[in-house]
């Protein structure tokens, strides 16, 4: 494999029955044959197909010549080793086969499958030796880490080998009928009539007649491999996206706006969930605005204080999370006596009485609700994604075996779930009744000020700050300017 030879670090995003396997095992075995301690680790997903690639290193070894047939000092299922010290070891993902040795190549075999990529592969390179020969090589498996590998920066080699490429891909027999995806293929790709032949057989037979899972394991181009298999919750994609903890504030608070608070609350600990709160101006409802977010592992007590803070400086509607962590920073926030916070109504079957509780319970339904009202602000473009941890929670956000969608294994969605209170906060945010709030305009600066903030034309005091209900006047000693009309 020349790739092998340029760069010792190489990602191979491949069709299946191309070969590839034998081929960097090939590699491999060579360099355990003739090199004297020489340690080769091959991962696979499976057990079965751990046993599957070390016969392939058998093979080798049985059709050797006899004068290059040497001394073996271990042979098992999963085990070769050479008098001189050459070893090779297949195992899977989650076995303890990379212990007790310093490993020279690892090949990771299907990794997209692996339950934990980042740490299995983690894992195994703690055990190499000095300038390790790597090889990831995986069918797609969805938007999965094996995806964001792909798509970072990262120092390997990125090799795409399409079907297209196999020599082998090609059928005499003519099909009965041509399906219309394949037709697609034909034209976009020039196929021949062979390969044409050879991908309606398969499609048919191997893939079920489901295209998807065609494209999956049969992909022409890499980006349809991702796409394909992915079962994403979202409609978009933010390549090197990574999560960047701390505090952002993208748009300082505006006199004339109205905005929302999402929280969501964890426990604190290093190791768990963040964290997070989104605030959003949410003057124009059918294009709101993060303007501020907040993710971090932090203590609850600490962070009710950090929500609270945000939520008097943007004098923006609270929305809280109310399972578990979350009713601390609803307690603290009513301690504060900080009023402008979302309520939900309940039905009580048992009082048979509707209620009104303070914060957004989640369960199975209302988290339904929640994810596909920011599912439909963020396809249709109503909401500009800005924040780098956002899209990277967007990234691995997929649904799981069950259908549900969640972060994928060793990911987050703190961020998300907080962007998503505070759309369902926007809901009972009343713009025009955010203004009255705010201090009427005392000088012509702050008419247009306020005109260009609103996007409205500024009406008498009277209309649009009633000084009934202008509670900042007062709270400023100002009296109610005199009308300037139009």
């Amino acid at each position: 494999m020349s790739a092998l030879s340029k760069n010792p670090w190489v990602y191979v995003l491949k069709s299946r029955k191309l070969g590839i396997t034998t081929i960097i095992a090939a590699v491999n075995f060579w360099s355990a044959l003739f090199t004297p301690n020489f340690c080769v680790l091959v991962l696979a997903h499976t057990d079965s197909a751990a046993k599957a690639i070390f016969k392939i290193y058998m093979r080798f070894y049985t059709n050797l010549p006899p004068f290059l047939k040497f001394q073996k000092k271990l042979l098992n299922k999963h085990e070769l080793e050479f008098e001189h010290g050459g070893y090779i070891v297949a195992g899977t993902s989650g076995s303890e086969s990379a212990r007790g040795a310093t490993f020279h190549a690892l090949h990771f075999s299907e990794f997209s499958q692996y339950e934990n990529i980042d740490a299995i592969i983690a894992s195994a390179m703690s055990t190499a030796g000095k300038n390790p020969r790597v090889a990831l090589e995986t069918t797609a498996n969805g938007l999965n880490q094996a995806f964001n590998i792909w798509n970072d920066n990262n120092g390997y080699q990125k090799v795409f080998i399409s079907w297209l490429d196999a020599e082998d891909a090609k059928e005499k027999k003519k099909p009965e009928w041509m399906p219309k995806e394949v037709k697609g293929l034909q034209t976009r790709y020039k196929l021949t009539q062979e390969q044409v032949n050879w991908a309606v057989d398969t499609y048919l037979t191997r893939c079920a007649a489901n295209w998807n899972t065609f494209l999956q394991e049969y992909p022409p181009e890499a980006h349809l491999a991702f796409i394909s298999s992915g079962r994403k919750f979202f409609n978009v994609t933010f390549p090197q996206s990574k999560p960047k903890p701390g505090y952002i504030m993208y748009e300082k608070p505006k006199r004339y706006r109205a905005y929302a608070i999402g929280v969501d609350t964890a426990s604190g600990s290093e190791h768990g969930d963040f964290s997070s709160f989104v605030v959003v101006d949410c003057t124009d409802k059918k294009k709101p605005e993060i303007v501020s977010t907040f993710y971090q592992h932090v203590a609850p007590a600490e962070f009710t204080q950090r929500v609270l803070k945000e939520a008097k400086l943007y004098k923006a509607l609270v929305c809280v999370e109310s399972n578990s962590y979350g009713l601390s920073v609803i307690e603290g926030l009513v301690a504060a006596e900080y009023g402008d916070l979302y309520r939900r109504t309940k039905y009580d079957r048992v009082t048979k009485r509707w209620t009104e509780n303070i914060g957004f319970s989640t369960n199975k339904a209302t988290r339904s609700i929640l994810l596909s009202k920011l599912q439909e602000y963020v396809a249709k473009g109503w909401l500009p994604i800005v924040d780098e941890t956002l899209k990277s929670e967007i990234n691995s956000f997929v649904f799981n075996k069950s259908g549900k969608p969640t972060a994928e294994t060793g990911k987050h969605d703190d961020m998300i779930m907080a962007t998503a209170l505070a759309l369902t906060a926007m809901d009972q945010v009343e713009p025009e009744r955010e203004v009255k709030r705010r201090r009427a305009p005392r000088t012509v600066q702050e008419m247009l000020q306020f005109e260009m903030q609103t996007g409205k034309l500024y009406k008498k005091s009277g209309d649009m700050f009633p000084q009934e209900d202008n509670p900042f006047d007062k709270e400023h000693g100002s009296a109610p300017m005199t009308a300037i009309t139009r």
